[in-house]
């Protein structure tokens, strides 16, 4: 028995004959002629990510049309102490409670939900870098993950609005060079610079209300928020690895009192993706 496939005549038939119009036939409209028949709700374009920043977080801003996430901190150190005239860091941006004598930054938001925030954005973290002696001397491991930009906004004094990238903020105490920048007598070396979102990393620590170890984010543990030196523990590094060890590495880095604001000035820390990965 032959079988009709899709219209198709079955081996040793006939094609079959196209049936004769009557009244109850009509021809099919063109697209022309096509009645428009609205979208259905699953067909409607999606909605345009909210303008401006909304709290996702605890102190934790994402604004997904610009793709920033921010959060406020204040001026931990006094740049512009007559008796403490360098202001040596290790930090650029430190959780409450942490380092806050050697950075530049410090926030009472958590580096665990700066992380998830940047994951909102749809960035993957990489890994902080490490600064490490081995048998045979320092063994250094570069930081991965997607580049991004760590921007500080203030008010100054007399009420301008002040918008920098952080790291403008550091200089060098041997020869005023801005951070990143090749030494005076390696003109031609190129030295990696700019951020990285790092993503931390996971230890173990003893919660001290349960007595018992638990999972926990080190970036929140360490304060290290944003990094400068090299901890191992960064949520964003900075991508030159710099030993926090002064036998390793003599502490060169300050804070530039020319432009890094008062002691108390309130600040806020806009991160951005950047193209380079």
């Amino acid at each position: 028995m032959a079988v009709m496939i899709g219209g198709c005549a079955g081996p040793g038939q006939a094609p079959a004959p196209a049936p004769a119009a009557d009244d109850h036939m009509h021809p099919v409209p063109t697209a022309a002629q096509s009645p428009a028949v609205p979208p259905t709700a699953g067909e409607q374009p999606p909605a345009p990510p909210p303008a401006g920043p909304r709290e996702v977080l605890p102190g934790v801003r994402l604004d997904l049309s610009a793709r920033t996430v921010e959060f406020d901190g204040v001026v931990p150190i006094d740049a512009h102490d007559p008796d403490a005239p360098n202001a040596y860091l290790e930090l650029m941006v430190c959780t409450s409670d942490t380092r806050e004598h050697e950075s530049l930054v410090v926030t009472r938001v958590k580096a665990a939900h700066v992380h998830a925030s940047l994951l909102m954005l749809g960035l993957s973290p990489g890994a902080p870098g490490l600064f490490e002696f081995g048998d045979r001397g320092p063994i250094v491991t570069q930081p991965s993950g997607p580049s991004v930009s760590v921007r500080v906004r203030w008010t100054t004094p007399d009420g301008a609005s002040r918008t920098c990238d952080l790291h403008e903020w550091v200089v060098s105490a041997r020869d005023g060079r801005r951070f990143g920048a090749p030494r005076p007598d390696q003109p031609g070396v190129r030295l990696p610079g700019g951020f990285c979102f790092a993503g931390s990393r996971s230890v173990w620590r003893l919660d001290q209300a349960t007595g018992r170890m638990v999972d926990a984010y080190e970036g929140d543990g360490a304060g290290t928020l944003v990094g400068l030196c090299t901890f191992g523990s960064e949520t964003i590094a900075w991508r030159q690895v710099i030993s926090p060890d002064a036998g390793a590495q003599e502490p060169e880095w300050i804070a530039d009192r020319r432009i890094v604001p008062r002691a108390g000035t309130p600040v806020t820390i806009v991160i951005e993706p950047r193209d380079r990965n």
